[in-house]
């Protein structure tokens, strides 16, 4: 009895795998109407439950290798989809960085067919941000025709005034810098004054009496008078005006018309029309249509 408590794990497990050994011999020459007999019954009680958890294991490892497949494939194609986004953004990109330069260019054209004076069409190539001047260089020089005090205009009005000038490239002293004086006028009362760049973005409009009338909104355009602007050209819009007893002018702060900082192109009025780059716009307008 203590040998059979002792030895019971190993004895049922060699009943049980003679019993799986003897079940197909055993169906073999079994009739239809012969009783299932006591050993083939505990053999078939004991390996139902194993069977069970065999076949659920199986079907188990099966089915984990099928989501893998499955999970290696659709990782895959994620990956090809995600490649194929990034290139279908970059084409996107690209069309509208196209589309923002041919409207920016329809501009400098419109504005280009509406003055009565020669210009040459430039980009914008360098910003200074070290430098003690408020100043950008464009690709156009002497060989083009610009000159020191060539004024420099954008779609929404001036940007500055060339300060230097090389055979190939110029460098442009902006509206708000601090040493750029224009001579101006409000368009609507036709009073003179002189448009200075100020310490911020902005710019000042100095001399101009404390009897004058002068009002936020008003429109500052150049007065044609120092013989280096042309007539009309815009410059800014008063947005601040101070008057003190104590002054003989009036404070008036100017927000410039154009954005000095993101001006990507621009117009260069000279004295008389050059072959060279007189066109440019024309073409390069073209050329980004045909893209």
């Amino acid at each position: 009895m203590n040998f059979l408590n002792k030895h019971q794990t190993i004895i049922f497990g060699l009943l049980f795998i003679l019993g799986l050994a003897a079940m197909p011999v055993a169906s073999l020459y079994k009739n239809d109407t012969e009783e299932t007999g006591l050993l083939r019954k505990v053999v078939l009680e004991a390996a139902a439950p194993l069977q069970k958890v065999f076949v659920g294991t199986r079907d188990g490892i099966a089915g984990a290798w099928r989501r893998y497949i499955f999970l290696v494939g659709l990782q895959e194609e994620n990956r090809s989809l995600r490649q194929r986004i990034a290139l279908l953004e970059s084409e996107l990109n690209r069309t509208r960085e196209i589309r923002l330069e041919c409207e920016r260019l329809q501009s400098l054209l419109d504005l280009k067919d509406s003055v009565s004076y020669p210009v040459v069409s430039s980009r914008v190539m360098l910003r200074d941000r070290a430098s003690h001047f408020r100043s950008f260089v464009i690709d156009r020089g002497s060989r083009h025709g610009i000159e020191i005090g060539s004024p420099v205009m954008a779609a929404e009005g001036v940007v500055g005034k060339v300060m230097d000038v090389s055979w190939s490239v110029s460098k442009v002293l902006l509206v708000n810098d601090y040493n750029c004086r224009i001579d101006a006028l409000i368009q609507e009362t036709r009073v003179r004054g002189i448009l200075q760049g100020g310490w911020g973005t902005d710019c000042v409009l100095k001399y101009v009496p404390q009897s004058e009338s002068v009002r936020e909104g008003d429109r500052v355009v150049t007065s044609g008078l120092a013989g280096v602007f042309p007539k009309g050209l815009p410059l800014g819009t008063v947005i601040k005006v101070s008057k003190s007893p104590n002054e003989l002018f009036q404070d008036i702060r100017v927000r410039p018309m154009a954005n000095v900082d993101r001006v990507e192109e621009v117009l260069v009025v000279v004295r008389k029309k050059q072959k060279i780059g007189d066109d440019e716009l024309d073409r390069e307008k073209s050329r980004k249509e045909e893209k």
